[in-house]
C-alpha cells in the first residue's frame, strides 16, 4: 500500500517530502470519503424514490447492495485517514527527536571547537610571538597544535561526562 512504501522512506530519511507526500494522502482520504458520504445521499434519496422511478425488485435489491458497498467504503476510508493521521503525528515526532539529537550533536561540536578558535585567532596574532621569542615557529607551532588537541580533547570529555550525567539524574528522576 502506499502509506506503507511512504512510512519505509520516512523511517530513513529525515526530510519533510515524504511527510509532505503522507499528508496530500491523507488529504485525498478526506476528499475520498467525502465524496463516498455524498454518494450515500443520493443512494438513499434513489432508494425512497424507488416506487416513482419504478425500479423493479432485481434493481431495489442492487440499489441496496451498492448503498452496502458504499457504506463500507465509506467506514474503510475513515479508518485509514484516522490511522493515517495518527502515522504522521508518529513519524513527525520521531523526525523532530531525530532532528533534536543531530542539534545536540552539532552543539556539542560547536563548543568544543569554540575555545580552539578562541586560542587560534590569539596565537596568530602577535602575541603569541612575544611568548615564544627564543623557540624555532617550528616548535612553538607544533606545541600550540598539541596543546590545542589536548584541550580540544579535555572539552570533548568533560561534555560528554557532564551529559551522562545529567541524563542519568533525569532517569532517577522520572523512575
Amino acid at each position: 500500500m502506499m502509506s506503507q512504501e511512504l512510512q519505509a522512506k520516512l523511517v530513513t530519511s529525515m526530510e519533510n517530502k515524504y511527510l509532505l507526500q503522507m499528508f496530500e494522502l491523507g488529504e485525498g482520504l478526506v476528499y475520498y470519503h467525502n465524496a463516498l458520504e455524498s454518494n450515500f445521499v443520493i443512494l438513499s434519496k434513489l432508494r425512497t424514490a424507488a416506487d416513482k422511478l419504478r425500479l423493479t425488485p432485481e434493481q431495489i435489491t442492487l440499489l441496496e447492495d451498492v448503498s452496502i458497498e458504499n457504506q463500507q467504503a465509506s467506514k474503510q476510508a475513515s479508518i485509514y485517514s484516522t490511522v493515517l493521521s495518527g502515522l504522521m503525528d508518529a513519524r513527525g515526532t520521531i523526525i523532530n527527536n531525530n532532528m533534536n539529537v543531530l542539534l545536540k550533536n552539532l552543539t556539542i561540536i560547536n563548543i568544543v571547537f569554540l575555545p580552539l578558535n578562541l586560542i587560534a585567532s590569539i596565537g596568530g596574532m602577535s602575541e603569541f610571538s612575544a611568548f615564544t621569542q627564543g623557540l624555532s615557529w617550528r616548535i612553538s607551532y607544533g606545541l600550540f597544535s598539541l596543546a590545542m588537541v589536548i584541550l580540544g580533547w579535555i572539552t570533548w570529555w568533560w561534555l560528554v561526562k557532564v551529559l551522562d550525567r545529567n541524563q542519568h539524574r533525569g532517569r532517577r528522576k522520572r523512575a
